[in-house]
């Protein structure tokens, strides 16, 4: 029987996109402008994850995005530390199989209080089912993708059965972006949590919004016709990066915009080579992965 279950539980909404806020992957940015963008295109969770940080920079730092989320009205959390938590009256922790080692979820509830969310990081469908049991607010599974933030990934195969058995919110992490989150969505994820998508992202508002949208928008199981002419903008990604695409189109279209010579390229679309009589006939609707290679003649 769960017990002691925190208050936030019933408060962590459906089609959350949680931000992890993390220096390390920011390409230099200043993490607070990152969270400010990210946040006003519609994050609904902030945590700090800043491993390498003395205790006084944490809480200078926690300070800042503690306002910032306030202003915004959603839950900050920080990562591992849940005396950093108190000290800064966060809306709660977020611990590793680890962590939790260390400061036990009893520990950890009584000195935060009944009030506060305590969320447990799993990577196995035993650990899932472990955690499932007991008082967390919410769990993240993962990494479902290759990350850099992981030297390993777990995969998708067992995301039905833990939405199947899970008793509170469920965050997919791990190299989760515009390019694959329709396989998420297509198993019934409803909550993600990312780094990278955001903090390296070239706009990271339209990649948030992009993020949002995907989960909680009109398109949201629409086929890929409908999606192409839902709206006049939208973002897909080029040889790794996020690009907004001024209105839908075909591949063929897509060069002829980018100024590109049609000559002597290769077009790989969502990992597939598409062969050049066909490119006049590939729609590219939101979130599509294309690797554009051109060959340069030589000796």
């Amino acid at each position: 029987m769960l017990t002691g279950i925190g208050f936030f539980m019933n408060i962590i909404k459906d089609n959350t996109l949680y931000l992890i806020l993390s220096a390390e992957y920011a390409n230099g940015r200043p993490v607070l402008d990152i969270a400010e963008q990210a946040l006003d295109a519609g994050a609904g969770m902030l945590q700090m994850r800043e491993k390498s940080l003395s205790e006084e920079a944490l809480l200078a730092l926690g300070r800042k995005l503690l306002c910032l989320c306030k202003k915004n009205a959603v839950p900050f959390i920080v990562n591992d530390n849940p005396y950093i938590a108190k000290k800064l009256n966060a809306d709660g922790v977020h611990l590793g199989q680890e962590d939790v080692k260390k400061y036990p979820l009893n520990d950890t509830r009584n000195m935060l209080g009944r009030d506060k969310i305590i969320g447990i990081s799993t990577h196995s469908i035993t650990e899932f089912k472990n955690a499932n049991r007991q008082a967390f607010d919410y769990i993240a599974f993962g990494p479902v993708f290759p990350t850099k933030t992981k030297d390993y990934h777990i995969g998708t195969g067992d995301i039905e059965e833990v939405l199947k058995i899970s008793q509170k919110p469920v965050f997919f992490i791990g190299g989760v972006n515009i390019s694959n989150i329709n396989i998420l969505i297509e198993k019934g994820a409803k909550n993600i949590a990312v780094i990278r998508a955001i903090t390296e992202a070239d706009d990271i508002a339209l990649v948030a919004k992009t993020l949002k949208k995907r989960f909680s928008g009109p398109c949201r199981f629409a086929s890929q016709s409908e999606a192409a002419g839902a709206r006049e903008a939208f973002l897909i990604k080029i040889n790794g990066k996020e690009r907004s695409v001024s209105k839908p189109g075909n591949l063929s279209e897509l060069l002829e915009n980018a100024g590109l010579s049609k000559k002597a390229i290769v077009i790989e679309h969502n990992y597939n080579i598409v062969p050049k009589e066909k490119w006049h006939e590939t729609t590219i609707v939101e979130g599509d992965n294309i690797e554009i290679v051109s060959f340069v003649g030589g000796g």
